[in-house]
């Protein structure tokens, strides 16, 4: 209970300081774009985005079997998958305005290189490992 508590206290700093680096400059104005470029591009994303979710949501119902597998407690699970879907409430907050502020494909490769990094975290059976895991892929 006191690491959970702590690892609370941590993603909240973090949380913190992503967010206040995040913030728009005051005076930049948002700008739509048309045209058939533009079209090839936003399907181009799609694409990609839907692969990505699509990875995601296939390995979702096997996630818990394997954690099960792992020695992993009923409690412990739970706590796994409360990290995994409050870290995504928490970040997901904030992650688009990184994407405004940083450019939209340079935070797909930063989803890609997390997203990676918590699946590795995957093939450890060591908690708070697997904590970790849950809180890169929200």
């Amino acid at each position: 209970v006191e690491f959970v508590g702590a690892a609370f206290c941590v993603a909240l700093a973090c949380t913190a300081i992503v967010a206040w680096l995040a913030r728009q400059p005051s005076g930049t104005k948002d700008v739509v774009a048309h045209g058939a470029a533009f079209k090839i591009f936003q399907r181009r994303y799609l694409a990609g985005a839907l692969l990505a979710m699509a990875a995601d949501w296939l390995q979702g119902p096997y996630v818990y079997a394997l954690y099960e597998s792992y020695g992993i407690t009923h409690e412990q699970n739970a706590t796994l998958f409360v990290f995994g879907f409050g870290s995504s409430a928490v970040f997901g907050t904030f992650v688009g305005s990184l994407a405004d502020r940083f450019g939209r494909r340079r935070l797909v490769f930063v989803y890609c290189g997390t997203y990676i990094a918590a699946c590795v975290t995957k093939h450890f059976r060591v908690f708070e490992v697997l904590l970790f895991g849950r809180v890169l892929a929200g």
